[in-house]
């Protein structure tokens, strides 16, 4: 059998960037490369005919070419793509054969990329980061809904969290993430492959939501119900056109919004609850 990769490649424009990334979250598509004029789907050869379906679906008016790469070419190009990220002053994420980058006295998050959604690459997770940075407290009991590669969840215990409870309802993430715990050397964290819409209590002291809107608006909506809820949230994962229904929703719940980052067309959203006596 034929071995490699197929690149279908499109013209660069705002409705396609937004389209691409929407379907990234989604995971209809596994990896994109951007240039200055052209946008780049990449997959497996096996998978071609399902992804020129899938392009075919999403752009049925637009014009698109393909390329076959070497398996070898793609692999090394990949791999050397993956640069170490700055959080901010003295945090990193970065792959393991580029930790040796970081200097000695700054910390790292070491994210091996495997199926799970997060390597600090994409606009939400890093909107996420950048708003647990100002909201952890040291001892924060956190909740990472949607935790992918674990990444949000190492990030909280390394900004000071106590104790972080993770979870997803993808049994496909389950490897990398214990992979990516144990490459950082840290512990209490707890994790379990569960629907989160099923859940009865979100107790915490922060609860770290990086998913999409259609399951962060009936997520809300389950707080009605439960038992607990967080304390404070931040939620992402979101376009900025999203936002109207997010705060109304949260408003409905009782939050009030105290940040909101955005990068590109993303945005992410901080909001603590009010209490009793607050109208």
């Amino acid at each position: 059998m034929k071995k490699g990769y197929i690149k279908i490649h499109l013209p660069k424009n705002d409705i396609i960037v937004r389209t691409l990334d929407v379907m990234m979250e989604l995971g209809q598509i596994s990896a994109v490369e951007e240039s200055n004029n052209t946008l780049i789907v990449l997959d497996t050869w096996q998978n071609r005919n399902n992804l020129r379906k899938i392009i075919r679906d999403a752009f049925p008016e637009k014009e698109w070419t393909e390329t076959y790469l070497k398996e070898q070419d793609w692999n090394q190009k990949w791999i050397d793509g993956f640069q170490p990220i700055p959080i901010h002053d003295t945090l990193w994420i970065t792959p393991p054969w580029h930790a040796h980058k970081i200097a000695k006295n700054h910390e790292k998050i070491i994210i091996n990329p495997g199926n799970a959604f997060g390597t600090g690459t994409h606009e939400s997770t890093r909107l996420a980061l950048e708003l647990m940075s100002c909201l952890i407290r040291p001892g924060d009991k956190i909740l990472d809904l949607g935790c992918g590669s674990g990444i949000l969840s190492i990030a909280a215990r390394k900004m000071g969290a106590s104790v972080v409870h993770a979870i997803d309802n993808d049994p496909e993430i389950a490897h990398n993430l214990s992979e990516n715990i144990k490459n950082n050397h840290i512990t209490k964290i707890t994790w379990e492959i569960i629907d989160i819409l099923q859940m009865n209590n979100f107790g915490c002291d922060l609860a770290v939501i990086n998913i999409q809107k259609h399951v962060i608006l009936p997520l809300l909506a389950r707080f009605n119900v439960a038992k607990e809820i967080p304390n404070r949230v931040i939620l992402a994962g979101l376009l900025k056109e999203h936002r109207g229904d997010i705060e109304f929703a949260l408003e409905k719940q009782a939050y009030t919004v105290i940040d909101t980052s955005q990068m590109n067309e993303w945005i992410a959203i901080a909001a603590i609850k009010r209490s009793i006596n607050e109208t």
